[in-house]
């Protein structure tokens, strides 16, 4: 018995319809698994780079240290050292100045914070002036020096009355008994060259100080006070002890 035409011809749609959407999702469940095995690829190259970055890294900075390293860099262990060195000087500052502008146990200053770009903007002030005084800058000097009793910041502050501190100035070569030293030095308002010596009140030895304070005419009653417009040394800076509690 034959089937009518309409019969088979929607037989024949409906299993070709059949075909296609099983063909269709087959390629789907392909896409699907193809998608996840390209993301597992993706994030193993992810990985690669990001290791491969590292070891870079480590071996840029390797390669930094041993092109660049100044001669002076000490280790951990040494500045440990040299800091726990110094406790003993530490206490005996302490016990010798006794107690701090509030009445407590003095504390003596082991460290001051000098913020990066104030360095860097007093070491080009001193480079520019220096070059218009005429005078070759050789390095920096560090000087150790106290706060009086009665001192006060520019904000109001007494927190470092009596505390030891240090101020910098640039040091230009000179030539002392067959000696190259490098002497501290600032500039006048008059434009010259003022050195940080032993005939200006800056002695570097014990039995050089009462005739090098009493030579150099200066007057301490006035310090601080006078004009000096050009002055090259350096003092706050913008640093400070460490918190009392640190």
């Amino acid at each position: 018995m034959k089937r009518p035409a309409h019969l088979i011809k929607n037989f024949a749609i409906l299993s070709i319809s059949t075909s296609l959407f099983y063909s269709c999702q087959k390629d789907a469940d392909i896409e699907l698994v193809e998608e996840a095995s390209y993301q597992k690829k993706i994030e193993m190259y992810e990985k690669k780079i990001e290791d491969l970055e590292q070891q870079l890294g480590k071996t840029n900075l390797q390669k930094s240290n041993r092109r660049g390293r100044p001669r002076n860099i000490i280790s951990f262990g040494q500045a440990k050292k040299l800091f726990k060195n110094y406790d003993p000087i530490a206490d005996l500052i302490s016990q010798s100045v006794g107690t701090d502008q509030n009445g407590e146990s003095f504390m003596t200053t082991r460290s001051l914070f000098y913020d990066i770009n104030d360095l860097k903007e007093y070491l080009s002030y001193i480079e520019e002036l220096s070059k218009e005084a005429g005078v070759a800058t050789s390095g920096i000097r560090f000087y150790f020096g106290r706060y009086t009793e009665d001192h006060v910041s520019s904000t109001g502050s007494n927190r470092n009355a009596r505390r030891q501190t240090f101020f910098i100035a640039p040091t230009t070569e000179e030539k002392i008994d067959d000696h190259i030293v490098h002497i501290g030095y600032t500039i006048q308002k008059n434009g010259k060259v003022k050195f940080l010596d032993k005939v200006n009140g800056f002695p570097h030895r014990r039995n050089q100080r009462s005739k090098a304070y009493q030579d150099s005419g200066f007057d301490f009653a006035k310090s601080g006070n006078e004009d000096d417009p050009f002055s090259l040394i350096a003092n706050n800076l913008g640093a400070s002890p460490p918190d009392y509690n640190d």
